[in-house]
């Protein structure tokens, strides 16, 4: 990412949503480049913008910004606890879990179930027995 959408993303960390002509001034912008870069990052889904009257003010996307605060470690600990939560133990085979979440979480079970998936194949690729 370029030196001027960062600087975009830092401002509106620090000062929160800014009409679009203010983001312009503050970085020594044309409103035209301004309103090009915010697009590009609203298109990234990093900033939502939205009208007030006759301004476009842009803000920092919660959901993106999130992203790049929350660990990896901590989601794949939620993955462990969700799975849990729907009676999937460590002991069980693919095959159970798969049968089980496909009645409450089918998405979670055509995730888990491309994963062993691919494990397989990789255990095949590199010639261990599975």
């Amino acid at each position: 990412m370029d030196e001027v959408k960062t600087n975009i993303l830092d401002l509106l960390r620090k000062e929160g949503p800014q009409p679009v002509y203010k983001i312009a001034k503050a970085l020594g912008l044309s409103y035209g480049a301004a309103q090009w870069h915010i697009f590009y990052l609203e298109r990234q889904g990093l900033v939502k913008t939205y009208k007030v009257g006759n301004r476009r003010y842009a803000a920092i996307n919660p959901a993106a910004d999130a992203l790049s605060i929350i660990k990896v470690e901590d989601v794949l600990e939620d993955v462990a606890l969700t799975l849990m939560a729907y009676g999937i133990k460590p002991n069980m085979t693919v095959a159970e879990a798969v049968e089980r979440l496909e009645r409450v979480a089918p998405h979670l079970a055509e995730l888990v179930k491309m994963m062993a998936e691919e494990r397989y194949k990789e255990r095949e690729r590199r010639g261990a027995n599975v």
